[in-house]
């Protein structure tokens, strides 16, 4: 019989149409049996809400094809179980497991056991599904194709054969059973009177086929489609597509309907005249807006701020507003961000992947433990989760703290023989005794002897308890493990909010899908890593429902295709950038595009997206938003995408309003009480009608007032480091008889707030343990090996009998240095030893030769003043004595009696006379002129910093240093004092202003996580 197409632009009145052809056959025939198919559950709930608004109707029966074909096949009394997501990833695994038995996976054989190829087949064989493509039809066009098609047409096959002996079907799958139902038994549907297609702007093969077999019985049919008659705009591409398809299916009456779009006139002309040309540009108008914002996070505010303006303004209702994203990925975080603040509920018909839920991603970071040999950073973020009850453990939040620590004394990175390692020095060791120099900065406490025993039996409970019990077993045992374990812990009573709870149901259902998936399917033997990967695919391949409080009305998100045949009064449309909307295309990575065609697949790189904007743009009945990003993350400019400019074009000049982060906005226009507070902050004033926000608004100026010194050019004040009310602790504490570390006032110079952080407050960067020597540790090393690499030649001027000694002496120290230092050896300690004794071969000889021709003789070797007894030394400024303490790496001495100082360094920057200068290096000369006045070795006629690893001297050289009209030494040390004396001076003022240093700050500055004014560039 004909079928009827209703074709006519969208907001005409076709749904309107559909409801009135079913409520006048009802009127003259009621209780007739009447079908109606839509495309998704949103536009079945809004055809049956606007059929009850129009009187209502009993005996209707609205859903989806889905609903459609399950309902054909209980007529015909076979009972499908239809597979759940987690079911469904198992048997992908099991069919890729059975191909890659028989040997026929290659190509993607590295893939096989990955959550992600699991996640994509499923999506494969979903859309050849769609689109009645079946294995053999897949086999027979791959069999000229590739290897990589090859197997994917084998898997294809495998996956479906497994489905067939099971008797189940996957969601896609109902569609093949639906139409080979109704081509065995026609009459199937013969009691439906009319059925009604509506909503939908493009069919799949299935559907196509499916409407072609109903329509010889059906009396009466009625599809509607959104166009015009000669679909000769660009707009109805996808349109033009669908109705192809009907036609070469169907016998279709084409009925075109004359009425315009229901739509105010400046929507009703936007969508006469989208992409058209020599259109006429709309007059201004209110219900049409366009929002420039600097990203997509300031984007999602905008449209957020703009719909709640509606809903305040307007009196439009929650329910009838919508977002329309093009990346639900990227936008979706952002919205809900934005919507917390401002107190908008949303809605997502997207529902994020189960394993991005906290409560599941902790889980999986657990399970992951035992695979990744317990990394530190991880085993503690789950010692301290508070999804976790381990307190029957004896492990609680303190404890891990405590755990943190000694992992940073040990150098734990993994495993569980490193944490062994470090329990045995701490129980065989004494509580350090107090520092020797009050400067020292004490390590946080650690236990110690049998302190040990209480946390280390602790942690092995965690490590037995979660240590997989057999080398493989079946999924159910895993699982029963799992859940076993979980209990104890008590996992599912930790949630603490809704969407927590959600998130444990979900995962019941899928641990119940896994455990019926493998009695039906059959057991196989994995191991805990193979248990890990299905679970986690199972997890990532299923979705979660976030829950709206108290099931309010809500503010619809949707994803642009989502958006055809719903009608709200206030739409926003986000993303209308380059690269975002239209999305760029790309082929497909697994069915490139010839193969597309020869199934019948959908093209990836012509997927009219035009059409879906069309689509967009028309589901407003008042107010429509276009916003886009300006700005991308680079800091380059975003260029708009060419459906932003075909709006624009449209509209009269200067229509769109682009939102600047420093512009002043009207508080009135405030989403949230801390946005009005914040713009307040900014215009220095609060009107009376947000009074009681003035407390708040109090802080927030001074937190402004604290900002905005904070970005002068130049610090100053008491926002910048000039804590005078200090002033009384730092001079008592630094007073006239406090002996200071050379070592510790040289990061004055290099930045007064460093060495307020470092020194006074004691504050270090706690950097997680690597594998290695840290910079300060292999200094450290390299010190001591040249120390008694020299000491160890009888005459250490012989460079054959220093080098003879060096493989020696360097191997003892290279053996003692993890336990001396505390460091963990890396994997390429070895070879790390083999090329420290080279670097240190090459400055022996380097340093032979610097003095070949001076006949420099090595006298003292880590020569320590201030320390250990020995006398400080008293540095006279002028107008006040500071007193230093230190260690001379080397002191040499001449034929003539003359001096030298060499004092090693690890870097090779910084070692310069600019250095000296500004104040950055005050070492050399200061340790001069303790050898002449301290150590009383004579005069100090040269000295130089030299870089062990690079083998040559710093280009400041005592003798050669000049400023003004001075030369020699004696200037390089007026220089140190005038330094110390500015240095020590702040330090007693309490003066430390942050203050980069020329060539950036340097990285280990604990200060670098939080300083405003941190500028990274400072050398080694």
């Amino acid at each position: 019989m004909p079928v009827e197409l209703l074709i006519s632009t969208p907001a005409s009145g076709k749904t309107d149409a559909c409801i009135q052809r079913i409520r006048t056959l009802l009127l003259n025939q009621p209780f007739t049996p009447v079908r109606v198919v839509l495309p998704d559950r949103l536009q079945t709930a809004s055809f049956r809400r606007r059929l009850a608004e129009a009187g209502g109707a009993i005996g209707m029966q609205i859903g989806t094809f889905g609903d459609l074909y399950r309902e054909l096949l209980e007529m015909t009394g076979r009972a499908i179980p239809v597979a759940s997501p987690p079911m469904l990833h198992r048997l992908v695994q099991a069919a890729v497991e059975q191909v890659h038995a028989a040997g026929d996976l290659q190509h993607y054989a590295g893939l096989r056991q990955t959550p992600g190829f699991s996640l994509a087949l499923r999506d494969i064989f979903a859309e050849l599904k769609r689109a009645l493509v079946y294995p053999e039809t897949f086999l027979e066009r791959a069999a000229s194709g590739n290897p990589a098609q090859q197997e994917l047409a084998r898997l294809y096959q495998a996956y479906q054969a497994r489905l067939q002996a099971l008797g189940w079907a996957d969601p896609e799958g109902l569609s093949w059973l639906a139409v080979e139902a109704l081509q065995n038994n026609p009459g199937l549907v013969s009691e439906i009177r009319l059925l009604v297609v509506d909503g939908f702007d493009s069919f799949n093969n299935a559907q196509c086929q499916a409407l072609r077999l109903l329509a010889p019985t059906v009396p009466d049919i009625l599809i509607t489609l959104p166009g015009e008659p000669s679909f000769h705009r660009s707009v109805h591409r996808r349109s033009e597509a669908a109705y192809q398809a009907l036609s070469s299916s169907l016998p279709l009456t084409v009925r075109h309907s004359s009425g315009s779009p229901h739509l105010p006139r400046p929507l009703q002309q936007l969508e006469a005249s989208l992409f058209e040309p020599g259109v006429i540009p709309l007059a201004p108008a209110d219900s049409i807006h366009m929002i420039e914002a600097r990203s997509p996070a300031e984007e999602a505010r905008e449209a957020l701020r703009w719909l709640k303006a509606r809903l305040v303004r307007d009196k439009v209702q929650p329910q009838a507003c919508a977002i329309i994203t093009p990346d639900p990925d990227q936008y979706h975080p952002y919205l809900r961000q934005a919507a917390a603040e401002f107190g908008l509920p949303l809605r997502f018909t997207q529902c994020p992947a189960l394993a991005q839920s906290p409560a599941i991603s902790v889980l999986l970071d657990l399970l992951n433990l035992a695979v990744l040999n317990y990394p530190r950073r991880l085993l503690l973020d789950t010692l301290r989760s508070p999804y976790f009850d381990l307190s029957a453990y004896g492990l609680t939040y303190h404890n891990a703290d405590v755990l943190d620590e000694v992992s940073r004394k040990g150098q734990v990175i993994e495993g569980r023989e490193q944490w062994d390692d470090i329990f045995n020095r701490l129980a065989q060791s004494q509580p350090p005794s107090l520092p020797i120099d009050e400067e020292e900065i004490q390590s946080p406490v650690l236990p110690y002897g049998e302190q040990v025993t209480p946390l280390r039996q602790a942690l092995n409970r965690f490590f037995d308890r979660l240590a997989p019990p057999w080398p493989s077993a079946s999924l159910e045992n895993w699982i029963h493990w799992l859940e076993d374990l979980l209990d104890a812990w008590r996992y599912y009573h930790q949630g603490a909010s809704e969407n927590d709870q959600a998130a444990f149901d979900q995962l019941r259902q899928v641990l119940r899908a896994l455990v019926l998936g493998e009695a039906v399917i059959g057991v196989q033997e994995l191991s805990y890593n193979q248990f890990c990967v299905q679970l986690q695919g199972a997890l990532e391949g299923s979705g979660i429902q976030e829950t709206t409080p108290g099931n309010q009305p809500s503010i619809l998100v949707l994803r642009m295709i989502e958006g055809r045949g719903l009608r709200f009064r206030a739409v926003a449309i986000l993303g209308l950038s380059e690269g975002i909307f239209p999305a760029v295309e790309n082929s497909d990575p697994f069915l490139d595009e010839d193969l597309r065609l020869s199934l019948g697949l959908e093209s990836r790189l012509q997927r009219q997206q035009p059409s879906l904007f069309y689509q967009a743009i028309t589901r407003s009945d008042q107010f429509i938003l276009f916003t886009r990003p300006y700005l991308a993350d680079d800091g380059e400019k975003w260029e708009p995408s060419p459906y932003w400019k075909a709006v624009l074009s449209l509209l009269p000049e200067h229509s769109e309003q682009v939102i600047r982060p420093d512009d002043l906005r009207a508080l009135n226009d405030a989403a949230s009480p801390e946005e009005a507070l914040f713009w307040a902050v900014r215009q220095h004033r609060l009107p009376r009608s947000f009074a009681d926000l003035l407390p708040r608004w109090e802080y927030l100026r001074h937190a402004h007032n604290v900002l905005a010194a904070r970005q002068a050019e130049q610090p100053a004040g008491p926002y910048e480091g000039s804590a005078e009310p200090l002033a009384s602790l730092t001079q008592a504490r630094y007073g006239a008889q406090h002996v200071w570390s050379v070592s510790r006032l040289e990061p004055y110079g290099v930045c007064p707030h460093q060495f307020f952080v470092r020194t006074a407050l004691e504050l270090e960067a706690r950097i997680p343990p690597q594998p290695g020597l840290d910079a300060a540790q292999l200094g450290t090393l390299l010190h001591a090996i040249l120390e008694q690499v020299y000491a160890a030649a009888e005459d250490p001027t012989d460079l054959q009998a220093v080098l003879a000694a060096l493989p020696g002496t360097a191997c003892q120290l290279f053996e003692r240095a993890p336990l001396d230092l505390c460091f963990r050896p890396s994997l390429l300690w070895q070879k790390e030893q083999e090329q420290l004794i080279l670097a240190l071969e090459n400055t022996i000889r380097c340093l032979a030769e610097e003095d070949a021709d001076a006949g420099w003789r090595p006298v003292a070797y880590e020569q320590s003043f201030g320390r250990s007894g020995a006398a400080p030394l008293a540095v006279h400024t002028g107008s006040q004595t500071i007193l230093l303490h230190g260690m001379i790496d080397r002191i040499d001495r001449d034929p003539a009696g003359r001096v030298r100082i060499i004092d090693y360094k690890t870097g090779s920057s910084h070692l310069s006379k600019q250095d000296l200068l500004l104040g950055y290096r005050l070492q050399l000369p200061l340790y001069a002129l303790a050898a002449q006045e301290v150590v009383n070795l004579g005069r100090v006629t040269e000295g130089f910093y030299w870089a062990l690893l690079k083998g040559e001297a710093g280009a400041l050289k005592l003798s050669t240093f000049n400023r003004a009209d001075d030369i020699g030494p004696q200037a390089a040390i007026d220089t140190a004092k005038e330094h110390l004396e500015h240095i020590v001076s702040g330090i007693r003022r309490a003066h430390f202003p942050p203050i980069p240093p020329k060539g950036g700050c340097p990285s280990y500055c604990p200060a670098s996580a939080w300083c405003w004014r941190f500028t990274p560039g400072w050398g080694g």
